[in-house]
């Protein structure tokens, strides 16, 4: 509908399909799944593949090194801004990530621990790393800085919020208020693993927390 759209995408991002491409002399070359004795095996594609996508990064890569893209997730991110500048309103994207990825990020979890994406095809949880450059690189809408979610959270008064709930907790339940406190924080738990950018119009500032 012709109306403002107020978006929230908590790890929504990472889970969609990626395309992996590895860069060796000749170019980039897509990686594949294919069967070798009956077992699933990556493979290379024999010809490189002409991906102008990925011109900006030649010159930053060695051999071997890969080079993830989510094209399914950037239409969803052009769509939006496209809604956001014409109609209103605001996204939040929150994942994880990088201003740009390098290397293998794809990650899969099989009953709470994580695995070899092959060895459980259809039954693992499967996610990889947002490549935040790409996703916010044809938006019509404007974007803000990526910001860790320690960063975020902070800026918009978590610790002063924690401390005021803190006063009514003790025992237990403080240890574990504390504990959920620093894990969504701390730099080295989700506060710096997970990232965080704002689309809004170009008519307006970055919403709060967030800069320009």
């Amino acid at each position: 509908p012709n109306l403002p759209i107020f978006c929230i995408a908590n790890e929504f991002f990472d889970a969609l399909p990626i395309r992996q491409f590895q860069f060796e002399a000749t170019g980039w070359h897509e990686r594949l799944i294919g069967l070798k004795d009956g077992a699933f095996h990556i493979g290379l594609t024999s010809a490189p593949t002409r991906l102008p996508a990925l011109d900006h990064r030649v010159g930053e890569v060695q051999i071997g090194d890969i080079v993830e893209l989510n094209t399914g997730g950037q239409a969803i991110a052009k769509q939006l801004g496209h809604h956001i500048e014409a109609q209103g309103g605001a996204a939040l994207l929150i994942d994880y990530g990088d201003w740009e990825t390098l290397g293998d990020t794809l990650q899969a979890v099989y009953q709470h621990d994580i695995t070899e994406f092959l060895s459980a095809p259809g039954l693992a949880d499967l996610s990889a790393h947002v490549d935040f450059a790409a996703l916010v690189s044809n938006l019509a809408c404007k974007h803000s800085r990526l910001t860790p979610q320690g960063v975020l959270l902070e800026r918009l008064g978590i610790t002063a919020r924690a401390q005021a709930l803190a006063k009514r907790l003790s025992g237990m339940a403080l240890d574990q208020h504390i504990a959920a406190h620093k894990r969504l924080t701390h730099p080295a738990e989700m506060g710096n693993l997970f990232k965080a950018i704002a689309l809004y119009p170009s008519t307006t500032h970055a919403p709060a927390g967030f800069t320009e």
